[in-house]
């Protein structure tokens, strides 16, 4: 009899051990696969997407110019854009190692002898680097410049007017609109930039 109850107690036993062992068995892979999951998420970094780079677009005619400051070679400065009534001026941007920006300079000063009894403002920046302002210097006063020379070694200017190349010029009109423009070397005794200046001067160019 003890036998008996002995060898049932064994075969119920076995089934509860069956029983867990089976459980273990089915559910452990999925305990593993959602703790496996749950660890990833954790340690899985966040990206965030960056926002699409806005499409390359130059200034156009009428668009407020950029506001800029910059350093003279007669130690002022001069302030260029903003909301800030000004003289209207015509920038240009050099460099000494630029042979069709040393070329363009007597055009420049024509303009400036032209021009500058009338109210117009020349101001020629050279992108020449830091600790050359005694070669610049140089160089404008062996082409007869008379007219501002101003210096932009960080070369910011140029990248606010969404330009690439040199020579590049800019009319800025007395309240900071920009009137033209032109890349490359003014072509001597061109007729668009006078009718551009005569015209933000209000005082007309008449061409037979």
């Amino acid at each position: 009899m003890q036998s008996v109850f002995q060898s049932r107690i064994r075969a119920a036993s076995s089934s509860a051990a069956t029983r867990i062992l089976h459980r273990i068995h089915t559910r452990t892979p999925r305990f593993f696969a959602m703790a496996l999951a749950l660890l990833s998420a954790a340690c899985t970094p966040t990206v965030e997407k960056a926002p699409e780079a806005a499409p390359f677009k130059a200034l156009a005619i009428g668009d407020a110019a950029p506001a800029f400051t910059v350093a003279t070679l007669g130690g002022d400065s001069a302030r260029v854009g903003g909301t800030a009534r000004q003289p209207v001026t015509l920038v240009n941007v050099w460099a000494t190692w630029c042979g069709p920006c040393k070329a363009e300079f007597p055009e420049l000063q024509a303009l400036h002898v032209s021009y500058a009894p009338k109210g117009l403002r020349l101001l020629a920046i050279s992108i020449d680097t830091e600790g050359e302002d005694d070669s610049v210097r140089k160089s404008a006063q062996s082409m007869g410049a008379s007219f501002a020379i101003g210096r932009d070694p960080s070369d910011e200017v140029r990248g606010r007017f969404a330009a690439v190349g040199i020579p590049e010029t800019w009319l800025i009109a007395a309240d900071g609109r920009l009137l033209w423009r032109h890349s490359g070397a003014i072509p001597a005794g061109d007729l668009g930039v006078r009718r551009a200046i005569e015209a933000a001067l209000g005082t007309g160019l008449k061409v037979n």
